[in-house]
């Protein structure tokens, strides 16, 4: 071999070893980028923007906990929140976006049913990855809960509606008669359905009329409950309207003996009724003061991270909990491959600041459901209070409201 020869194939090496250098450099560059999670939940627009900004405190907690930690697959999470702003036009649209075009590995968040199911029906083609904290109807159950793609947090209806009807029959002396009001969406009629199949034979619905959330004046609809003379006035709706139905009914002394709503740990509950908001009893999937493990630590870690945020509503913990479920599944995976991570959640076994997290199949069709309990929260001397279940209560139940 000659000197020009020798040259020439030397050249030839370094730079096929320059090459092979430089591609291993943009291939280290690629698996550094972040691991997209999109979150889709109501920040703006109506009557769910509160639980919206709720759930944010918690995907924030638990978005900074992960990045901390190293990210997921050590690489750092971005997680993309869109705001459906109340509308199912909006959310259809931004879960379209998260999925096509910022090609999320998953998608989570959620509240309203009605929301949900119209986003669920425009993705589904897609079948991508869904961890969905919120909407309870069990047309969302029914539709996409038997998805291989579909993961639930929240309990359906059928849990809500039993634990309410379950505590009704608890109380001694037994009320008889029930004035129910519902809002009119996807929500509140699937949860009056269930109401009513469940207290049949057990008491008398004398009152049962539907109202439109959101509106500035029920005084109509609370006399007419009035005249019903009920023991238990039931409202199925969301924190805004609540607020004002307890007020107007002091307005025009409408006194059930008592008055039962849903999730009734809302921030600013105390705030705006101040006594005026007490003995209303709620049924809540979580309470701050119940005996989760961890929760206590969990609690001063969030107090510490947002100290102007004193009262939390249950879907901070659900919020958090939704982020930590998938990016623990991901690692778990050790994959980004969609089959890998589905096979992870079903085996999901994680503790929770909202109680354990495990999958399993629904009683109406769902394949992986993780949260099924429920509690009665009553709000005494300004303070919630757990009354029922018996095992879990941190007081007794008072009846009829003094």
């Amino acid at each position: 071999m000659n000197f020009k020869k020798f040259i020439y194939l030397t050249l030839i090496i370094i730079i096929s070893f320059s090459t092979s250098i430089l591609s291993c450099k943009k291939q280290s560059v690629t698996e550094q980028e972040p691991i997209k999670i999109g979150a889709v939940i109501p920040l703006s627009g109506g009557a769910f923007a509160q639980a919206g900004q709720e759930q944010r405190y918690g995907l924030i907690m638990a978005e900074r906990e992960i990045n901390e930690k190293g990210g997921i697959l050590g690489r750092r999470l971005e997680l993309i929140i869109e705001d459906d702003q109340c509308k199912s036009e909006t959310g259809i649209a931004a879960a379209t976006k998260l999925v096509t075009q910022d090609k999320v590995v998953a998608l989570i968040g959620g509240y309203s049913s009605t929301i949900t199911f119209a986003q669920m029906n425009a993705i589904a083609s897609y079948e991508p990855i869904v961890v969905w904290m919120g909407a309870s109807s069990v047309k969302v159950e029914h539709e996409f809960g038997p998805k291989e793609w579909f993961f639930h947090l929240h309990p359906w209806d059928y849990h809500r509606q039993k634990t309410v009807v379950e505590f009704l029959d608890s109380i001694n002396p037994k009320p008889k008669t029930i004035a129910l009001t519902y809002e009119d969406g996807i929500y509140g009629t699937t949860s009056a359905e269930y109401f009513r199949k469940y207290v049949e034979g057990k008491f008398e619905i004398v009152f049962d009329e539907p109202h439109k959330s959101g509106s500035s004046d029920f005084t109509s609809l609370l006399t007419k409950a009035k005249a019903k003379n009920p023991d238990i006035f039931y409202s199925v709706s969301y924190a805004g309207d609540y607020l004002i139905q307890i007020k107007q009914s002091k307005d025009i002394e409408f006194k059930p003996k008592a008055f039962v709503i849903v999730a009734p740990l809302f921030p600013g509950y105390k705030d705006s009724l101040g006594k005026d908001g007490d003995y209303v009893v709620g049924v809540n999937p979580w309470a701050p003061n119940l005996k989760i493990e961890g929760l206590s630590d969990w609690l001063d870690k969030f107090h510490k991270l947002f100290p102007e945020k004193q009262e939390i509503e249950y879907w901070v913990p659900l919020g958090y909990s939704n982020l930590m479920c998938i990016a623990d599944a991901i690692n778990r995976a050790k994959s980004l491959d969609k089959d890998k991570i589905i096979k992870a959640l079903k085996d999901t076994d994680l503790m929770t600041p909202f109680g354990r997290l495990k999958f399993e199949p629904s009683e109406e069709g769902g394949l992986h459901q993780a949260f099924t309990n429920l509690v009665m929260v009553q709000w005494q001397n300004l303070e919630p209070v757990v009354v029922f279940p018996k095992e879990v209560a941190g007081g007794e139940f008072i009846y009829p409201i003094p």
